[in-house]
């Protein structure tokens, strides 16, 4: 399992490189005393080659004990979760961004991470709060209304 963790740090790691590359190279960091359209993907890269050393670094060492990749019945939660994610996406236009969002988190928490009915619910709720005031409150994005909002 660490060999793939590792070589999966490492290629995202080249990943960055090529990222931090293109946006010093292609695209500019300033423009005019301004951020150019370089800055954020050089950002972003930086961040990505952090967090691939993180990887790598996490996952040094010998090989633990191998597991068998699919015990019986764990392809339900993987299953559950493309289903959730495939109703978001139908329903997103239909019923709003907001409300999607509430049920999107209520049904994961549900439904994937076994947690309680409370627990998703009042999740999913704070969630959809959360984003309605940082959305269409702060920023004004406007998001497709639906049954409740």
């Amino acid at each position: 399992m660490k060999s793939w963790q590792r070589n999966a740090g490492i290629a995202l790691l080249a990943l960055a490189a090529l990222v931090i590359q293109q946006s010093v190279w292609v695209l500019r960091l300033f423009d005019h005393g301004q951020p150019g359209s370089g800055f954020m993907p050089f950002g972003l890269g930086v961040i990505l080659a952090i967090l691939a050393v993180c990887l790598i670094a996490a996952n040094h060492g010998p090989e633990e004990n191998r597991r068998p990749f699919w015990e019986p019945g764990a392809w339900l939660h993987p299953l559950l979760a493309i289903a959730i994610t495939c109703v978001y996406i139908v329903v997103f236009d239909d019923i709003g961004a907001i409300t999607s969002v509430v049920f999107l988190v209520a049904g994961w928490l549900l439904f994937v991470e076994r947690k309680r009915v409370i627990v998703a619910a009042s999740t999913g709720l704070l969630t959809g709060l959360v984003v309605y005031l940082v959305f269409e409150r702060f920023l004004q994005t406007p998001f497709p209304r639906g049954l409740l909002f």
